[in-house]
């Protein structure tokens, strides 16, 4: 009985002691990593030759010669016999021509600013209006003057004679004076320069529809050239009668043609005085037929250099 008793008293001490409490678990927070976004790291974009969707073939007593160009009719390469020049653009600007000689256009600004052929570096200097006035680097500084209306009034190589050009109201050249000698520059009903004359210069243009040169004859020009487009129109052939030259051009594309043949017809028969970065009569024309400015006309000479090859 005693024994039972004792017993009874050891469990209720033991219902009466209080459940141990468990501690409340401690949340640890996982680490912070601060990602970093890195900018992709950009590298200057390559001078991108275009594909060529167009082509222009030109045919004569030498050979074959094709043209490629965009479907924006942007010249991106010339390929005769086994030589291939290529043109390279670098922000919708020709910044290279790569061939048997390379020709590199650097700009500051928009504007060109260097011309390097190698052994040879053309330096552009403008005013604070951006007016073209020094070009250094070949035989010959050359020095430009301007109107306030941005005109070009003069141009001298080096210690030689300055060349003047007068305008009319309307901005057309219509007379270039070097010396003794003036050169009336005359217009069609169309503003196309059409005729330069002096006492011992002709020099008359022709044109076909569309505004397109077809012949240039007179005294300065000698036997003279014609060019038929045809016989359809839109034309998708063009034909050069002159007396070393027999070139046949073909396209699919009609202004395709017309970009080649302008091309081919101003670097190989207009710019008579090849080894002068300037010379009036083709200047003249150059800003009336292909309104370019005086820094296209001097790069001209060198993006004529494959046509010529």
């Amino acid at each position: 009985m005693r024994y039972l008793i004792i017993l009874g008293l050891c469990m209720l001490v033991a219902c009466a002691q209080v459940p141990e409490e468990k501690p409340e678990p401690i949340e640890v927070s996982e680490p912070i990593v601060e990602t970093v976004v890195k900018e992709p790291v950009s590298t200057p974009e390559e001078f991108k030759t275009d594909p060529a969707t167009r082509t222009v073939k030109r045919v004569d007593s030498l050979g074959t010669t094709v043209y490629g160009l965009t479907e924006e009719n942007r010249i991106v390469n010339i390929k005769k016999g086994g030589v291939v020049w290529e043109f390279r653009y670098e922000n919708d600007k020709l910044r290279e021509i790569v061939g048997p000689q390379t020709v590199e256009f650097f700009y500051d600004r928009d504007k060109l600013s260097d011309i390097d052929l190698g052994a040879i570096k053309l330096q552009f200097t403008y005013d604070a209006t951006d007016k073209l006035i020094e070009v250094k680097g070949f035989k010959d500084t050359l020095y430009f003057g301007h109107t306030s209306l941005n005109q070009l009034y003069s141009a001298k190589r080096g210690v030689a004679g300055e060349t003047k050009l007068d305008h009319d109201k309307e901005g057309k050249i219509i007379s270039l004076t070097r010396g003794l000698k003036k050169t009336e520059v005359f217009y069609d009903d169309k503003n196309r320069v059409r005729n330069f004359d002096a006492d011992d210069t002709k020099f008359i243009f022709g044109y076909w529809r569309d505004d397109k040169v077809i012949s240039l004859t007179g005294k300065t020009f000698g036997a003279g050239l014609g060019l038929s487009y045809g016989p359809d129109y839109p034309p998708f052939e063009a034909k050069l009668v002159h007396v070393d030259d027999d070139s046949t051009f073909t396209s699919a594309y009609t202004e395709t043609l017309y970009t080649v043949v302008d091309d081919y017809v101003y670097c190989m028969h207009v710019r008579r005085l090849k080894d002068l970065l300037f010379e009036g009569i083709s200047y003249a024309f150059y800003v009336n037929y292909f309104k370019g400015d005086l820094p296209g006309y001097i790069a001209r000479h060198f993006i004529c250099l494959p046509y010529e090859a």
